[in-house]
């Protein structure tokens, strides 16, 4: 009986830290796409790339601007609207995929 109280505690334990793993990771790829969000709004704002360079420290960081940087700039005010949701939602997707891989 004792074994059966001590795995249904380990066993929630455990439970418990992977949820909250799991919650430390979702909020470390939304902070990367709202990242990205911000790299592409420059981009589609034709902010010259130099400037934008001041605002992304670290070359993972600065990988993900030139990323950016690489998309073409929309014409219509909903084109640009829509690279920006598309570039973080690939990023956001891609972030949760290398977490998952860990």
């Amino acid at each position: 009986m004792k074994q059966i109280v001590l795995s249904f505690f380990f066993g929630g334990f455990l439970l418990t830290n992977a949820i909250a793993v799991q919650a430390e990771q979702a909020q470390v790829c939304e902070e990367w796409a709202s990242k990205a969000g911000s790299y592409m709004l420059f981009r589609q704002m034709n902010t010259p790339i130099h400037e934008a360079m001041e605002n992304a420290m670290g070359n993972v960081t600065r990988g993900l601007l030139l990323s950016a940087y690489q998309q073409p700039v929309a014409e219509t005010n909903e084109g640009k609207q829509q690279a920006i949701d598309d570039f973080k939602n690939k990023t956001l997707e891609e972030c949760i995929s290398q977490m998952q891989q860990r």
